[in-house]
């Protein structure tokens, strides 16, 4: 990595009461409709491990540069909370890994990283107790901010 992309992830990466706090903007885009499958599949599991029953959807954003490299950087600092796989016969699941953060500084959500997935880094997968899309009246294209706090 160069330089000028690390001055880049330090602006973007501000102190907040002795933590890090990376603010990711994004944009909503609609997925692959795998996310409300999945979600289900995993539901009970993710209840045991966030303590919430989760939205049966993610919210999908995507991010840009320069805050794909400060995504990456915020949650290579971040502990994830790992969501263990259903066991189904037939299929080969992977773990989950969660990271709490914020979306639009307000509402609780889990930035959630499967182990496989088709998406790449600059995709952000989100799950929440609610459907964040009518909770903030979001349409594709709109555009959003996600805080994650890291250990300083």
């Amino acid at each position: 990595m160069f330089q000028g992309t690390l001055k880049i992830i330090e602006i973007f990466l501000t102190y907040c009461d002795e933590k890090l706090r990376a603010d990711i903007k994004a944009k909503v885009f609609s997925g692959l409709g795998e996310g409300e499958f999945f979600v289900n599949l995993y539901a009970k599991n993710i209840r045991k491990a966030l303590g919430f029953s989760p939205f049966p959807g993610t919210l999908n954003l995507k991010v840009e540069e320069p805050y794909v490299s400060a995504l990456t950087a915020a949650l290579n600092k971040a502990d994830p909370v790992i969501i263990d796989p259903p066991l189904v016969p037939g299929m080969t699941l992977g773990r989950v890994l969660a990271y709490p953060a914020l979306l639009n500084y307000t509402v609780k959500v889990f930035i959630v990283r499967p182990e496989i997935t088709v998406y790449k880094s600059d995709v952000i997968e989100l799950v929440a107790e609610i459907k964040l899309r009518d909770l903030l009246n979001l349409t594709d294209g709109s555009e959003v901010t996600v805080t994650i706090e890291v250990p300083g």
